[in-house]
């Protein structure tokens, strides 16, 4: 589940706003890349793999608090490039029924977009190696780790304060950089436990990860069985 629920208003300005500017500046070059295909013929399928992605996302595994975010099976249906097209069109959707704010919208688009193009190259290159069971299985697994890592990357920065009157000793850090100097310059909001918070997401996380790896797998097979060419 490397996907940010934070509510409007509990972001720094600067993180979700720059968020917001990478990623449309990704789903622009994303668009840039797919100019020579038929979208038209595309447009239908987008539209079933978002419907399938929100289906997902909204379907909690209640013992361990944890959804579907199916990204790495639309990567690998759509390609990666209308993958982050698609990442962008479901969460702006999921904020809209209050799944996440409006302003972490950029921050997911990155996130879950990442996510689906790092699958989608694990299982180019896995595929050679392995059934196409096995290799999105492996694929969806190692995505989502690294989707989870960078979703709590996002929740350090949030929760990182800059110390102003500090900041002016930045010269004499880079020259002889300690711990203490460091932290005298950055402070971590001491109201979140940022420790516990990870600790929970990486080790429900590995659940998670295999219960969307096993049915990854399970629908490549599928497909694979009965139309490859959706995956060629």
């Amino acid at each position: 589940m490397s996907h940010l629920h934070i509510p409007d208003g509990l972001l720094p300005v600067w993180l979700w706003l720059s968020g917001l500017v990478v990623a449309l500046a990704l789903v622009m070059f994303s668009l840039f890349m797919v100019r020579r295909m038929e979208l038209r013929k595309k447009v239908p399928l987008i539209g079933m793999m978002s419907a399938m992605m929100l289906v997902g996302m909204n379907l909690e595994i209640i013992p361990i608090a944890y959804h579907v975010n199916l990204s790495v099976i639309t990567a690998i249906i759509l390609g990666p490039w209308l993958m982050v097209v698609t990442a962008l069109i479901v969460n702006l959707l999921m904020a809209m029924v209050g799944h996440g704010g409006i302003t972490v919208v950029g921050l997911n688009t990155i996130v879950i977009g990442a996510e689906g193009m790092l699958g989608y190259l694990l299982f180019s290159i896995l595929k050679r190696l392995l059934k196409p069971g096995p290799a999105a299985a492996v694929s969806t697994v190692l995505a989502l780790a690294l989707s989870t890592c960078l979703m709590l990357f996002i929740v350090f920065v949030a929760n990182v304060n800059l110390n102003v009157e500090a900041a002016h000793g930045l010269r004499e850090i880079l020259d002889a950089p300690t711990v203490n100097t460091f932290f005298d310059v950055f402070s971590v909001n001491k109201d979140f436990d940022f420790r516990l918070f990870a600790y929970a997401a990486l080790g429900l996380g590995t659940l998670g990860w295999s219960i969307e790896a096993f049915v990854t797998a399970a629908a490549i097979k599928f497909i694979t069985r009965v139309k490859p060419d959706m995956i060629a």
